[in-house]
Order: C-alpha cells, then structure tokens, then sequence
C-alpha cells in the first residue's frame, strides 16, 4: 500500500506534465523572441510618447505652411506617384504573365531592375538628364519630377505581387473568358483583375509606404512631405516639439498602409477548377499589338533602370581616380556598418520566426511588432531612437550620443527597421525542419541549444544566407536614419552621393550611388529567379516555352 499511493500519484500527474512540456520549452524558446519583438516595437514607442510629452509646438504661420504643405504634399505624391506605380506595375505584370510578344520571356525577370536603383539615386540622375543642357529638355523637378521617380522607382512592388496573384489564379476561370469570347482586355478587366486585388492591393500599399518614407528624393526635387518637414523643423526651426509630432503623423499613416497591406494578404483567393497544374492560356497578340506589348514593356525598363543607371555610369567613369580613392573611407564604413546591422537583425528575425513556430498566438504578435518598426520610415525610427537614448541619458545610464553610442544607435535602427523583411525568408528556411525532425532529435537527448546549432541552423542556412544578403543591401541604402544618427564627421556611401547631390556636384555623387546601385544587383537577380519559379508547374512551362 505505501509504494501505490505514490505510484498512483505519479500517473496522475503524468498528463499535466507532459501538457506543461511544450509551455516550457516555448517560454524558455520564446524569451529571445519576445526581446527581439520589443527591440523592434521601442523606437515606435519611443516616438508616440516623445510626441505626446514634447510639449507645445511653436506655432505660427510658417510652421501652419509647413504642416499643411507636408500633408498636402505627401498625399499628392501618394496619389499620383502611387497610382502610376500601381498602373505601371498592374500593366506589365499582366502583359508579360499572360499575354504572348516578343521579348516577353527576357521583359518578365528584367522588369525588377530598377529594383537595383534606390529612390533617392534615381532622383539623382534625373536631376542631370533633365533641363536645357541635359538630354531630356525639360527639367524634371519639384513634385511631378518627384511623382514620375516615384512611379518608376516603386513599380516593381506592384509588378511582382500583381505577377504572382496572375500566375496563381484559376486557369478553368481564364478559360471559360477565352471560350465565352473575352477580349484580352474584357478578361483582365471582368476576371482577372478581380481575382488579383488583394495582391494588387499589397503591393500598392508597400509602394505607398516607401513613397511615405522616403526622404532622399523628395529633398532632392524640393517636394514638401511629411519626412522632409521633419528635417525642416527639427535642423531648419530648431522645433522638436514639431518635428515629433510631424514624425508622429507620419508613423501612424504608415501604420494604415501596413494594415491595409496585411489585409489584402489575409484575403482568400479563388482556387482552381482542377487539382492539376496546367499552364496559363496566353494570348497570342497580334503583330500590332505584340510590338506595342514590347514597346511599353522596354519604355518602362529604360525609364525605370537602364537610362539612369547608364548615366550614372557614364557620369562616373568620367572622373580621376582620386575621386574613387576618396570613397574608400566611407565604403569601408557602409560595409562594416551594412555587416553588422545586417547581423544584429537576422538575429532578430531568426528569434522572432522560432518564437512564431513554436506558439503561433505570440508570434503573431511578435510579428506585427517587427513590422509596425518596418512601418517606421527610417526619419521616424531614427528619432525614436533618440528619444530612448535621450532617457537614458537622462536617467544617467549612458552619456552623449557620440562615437560608439551612436553606431549602436544605429545600427538599432537599422534592426528594428529591416528584421519585419528578413522574417520571411528565415520562415521559409525553418519550414524545413519538420516536427519529426525535432522529435528524433528529442529522442536522442538533444537539448534545445543543441538542436538550433546542429540542426536549424544549418538547415535553414540557405535561407539566412538569402535573408542577410538583402538585409546588408537594405542598410546600405537607408538614407535618412542615418543622416540623423551618425557620429560627427561619419560618411558613408548614401550620405556621400546625398551630400554632392545636395550641392549640385552630380559629377562626384555618381561614384557612390553607382557602387550602391551596383551592390543592389545580386539580391535583385536571386529575387527575379525565385519568383520566376514560385508558380507550381514553372520548370516544365520554362521548357515548353523553349520548346
């Protein structure tokens, strides 16, 4: 009888705490997760309370311009930048997924290139085409030079979502158009299109994000938005107080931008009439038609990469060597700092993944937390930043935001930022390690921290590799947050061309955007080649079109 009790109480016992296990190991798998979340979400946080304890504006009648001309700005910009990348990126993805004309084969991966071409650079070399001794004639500024950059720089957010919600949807519905008689245009416009809204709306909604945050391009074309009036009225009036509820402003329209771009994800598609993969019934254009196919699809490539790009080139191959011999300070500077935040964030986003695959109720929540600080545009994140830094100052815990401070500073911002982007690719990696894989493991008697480096670590390496190439290419484009929080007398390559565009010395700001436009090139070729694949089915339709 005495060796029963226990017993009994230990089978009783048994199912509570094999149900506990798993809790366990979520909250001790889960706690670097949720340091990583928090990391993100500080910035955000810091700049709505900075905002709401700043203090009154100095307000009178140069800052009421100031903010009517930002919010009228932006929202035109919005409006006509945004809606002509949408149109542009809508056009060409449905021309190139689904329609038939020479050249269609090589337009459908080459029209990401001007991927490779940051907004503010693009601004740059639009800046010396344009004008009376420029080849285009008329000068291309202000806000429509601003809007025209805008459309061709951000299309491909559009084009890419637009082109897989097209290669996705139903073939039995494409079809039963075609047999019914449709038009080309009366099946994009009554069928296809319909399906594809929410990826068309995705992508629209991250253009406008990146229009909303950018900075670099609107300053160069003088185009009042919301992150330029937060330049103006911190470093030009000298009003924080402004500046932080302009930066305030500004954050929550991202916010609306991420949420509508995460609700048009949610939305469900229309699944096929077959369970069999079958190629998308092309139409073949006529010759008319297929050459105006071609022409428009080689318009945009020009505009959009190769005639800036090409300049640039040409600008910078014109100069002595000791302009190159100049960069090589703060190229060194933009690669370190581009390495080292690109693997603080990939720490991040590879705890916030765990956490999101061990409990999806608080990985969703740690995700929304990474991307409401890629919501941030980077003016944005990088004040937040210093309103942290500045409690902490405060609180006597840190001293001025100088030398070492400062890079960690941003590189924090850099992280909080970019890890939302660097999520879906390490997802994908750890997608590969089946719960089978854990359990043998498990079995064996792997403990948790042997399991990630023996295991998850080398499987998914692939997939992080992919992750800290874009990373490191992201960080070495950002431009504002940088401009914000560097260390005096600290240059790298963004701030370099920022700083001769500035000053009108296209000449020397050539050499440093051509080499980040040229550090773009590898991440964009992979992305083309992967989504080129993504259709079910697309290995054997690349061999029936060569066939």
């Amino acid at each position: 009888m005495a060796l029963t009790a226990p017993a009994t109480e230990t089978f009783a016992r048994a199912p509570s705490d094999a149900a506990a296990a798993p809790r366990r190991r979520v909250l001790r798998g889960g706690a670097f997760g949720l340091v990583a979340a928090a990391v993100c979400l500080a910035p955000v946080l810091g700049v709505l309370v900075a905002a709401l304890t700043a203090g009154d504006a100095r307000w009178d009648d140069g800052m009421a311009r100031l903010v009517r001309d930002s919010a009228l700005g932006l929202a035109g910009l919005l409006l006509v930048g945004g809606g002509g990348a949408t149109l542009i990126g809508v056009a060409t993805a449905w021309l190139v997924t689904v329609c038939e004309f020479p050249g269609r084969r090589q337009f459908e991966w080459a029209l990401v290139a001007p991927l490779v071409l940051p907004a503010y650079v693009m601004a740059y070399a639009y800046g010396g085409l344009s004008g009376p001794f420029g080849l285009i004639p008329f000068e291309i500024t202000g806000f429509w030079g601003a809007a025209f950059v805008y459309a061709f720089a951000f299309f491909p957010y559009v084009y890419l979502a637009a082109r897989a919600g097209f290669a996705s949807q139903s073939v039995c519905a494409l079809e039963a158009a075609r047999a019914l008689g449709a038009t080309p245009w009366e099946t994009f416009a009554t069928v296809a299109a319909p399906l594809a809204r929410p990826a068309i709306a995705a992508g629209a909604a991250l253009a406008l994000m990146e229009i909303a945050a950018d900075y670099g391009a609107a300053a160069y074309f003088g185009a009042e938005t919301m992150t330029t009036g937060v330049f103006h009225a911190w470093f030009a009036r000298g009003d924080k107080a402004l500046a932080l509820q302009l930066a305030a402003a500004l954050l929550l329209a991202a916010f609306v931008f991420l949420a509508l771009e995460r609700h048009a994800r949610s939305l469900g598609g229309v699944a096929g009439g077959s369970a069999r993969w079958r190629p998308l019934p092309r139409y073949a254009l006529p010759p008319g038609a297929g050459l105006a196919a071609t022409a428009v699809c080689a318009v945009v490539l020009v505009l959009g990469a190769l005639l800036p790009f090409g300049y640039l080139a040409w600008l910078a191959s014109l100069r002595p060597a000791s302009d190159w011999a100049a960069l090589a300070a703060p190229l060194t500077r933009s690669v370190l700092l581009a390495a080292g935040g690109a693997i603080v964030t990939l720490a991040l986003a590879f705890a916030i993944a765990r956490l999101a695959r061990a409990s999806k109720t608080i990985g969703r929540y740690a995700a929304l937390a990474a991307g409401a600080g890629y919501a941030a545009p980077g003016a944005v994140a990088a004040l937040g930043a210093l309103a942290v830094f500045a409690a902490l100052r405060d609180a006597g815990l840190i001293g001025g935001l100088t030398g070492a401070v400062a890079i960690a500073a941003l590189i924090w911002t850099y992280a909080a930022r970019f890890a939302s982007a660097g999520i879906g690719p390490v997802d994908a990696g750890l997608a590969r390690i089946t719960p089978s894989i854990h359990g043998a493991a498990r079995t064996l008697g792997a403990s948790a921290e042997t399991r990630l480096w023996r295991i998850e670590a080398p499987l998914a390496a692939p997939s992080l590799a992919a992750a800290a190439l874009i990373l490191f290419v992201e960080i070495l484009r950002e431009l504002p947050a940088t401009l914000i929080l560097r260390p005096f007398d600290f240059d790298t390559l963004a701030i370099r061309a920022h700083v001769y565009a500035s000053d009108d010395r296209l000449a020397q700001a050539a050499a440093p955007a051509l080499l980040i436009a040229l550090a773009s090139v590898g991440p964009v070729i992979a992305l083309s080649r992967r989504i080129a694949a993504g259709r079910p089915g697309a290995a054997a339709e690349a061999r029936s079109d060569g066939a």
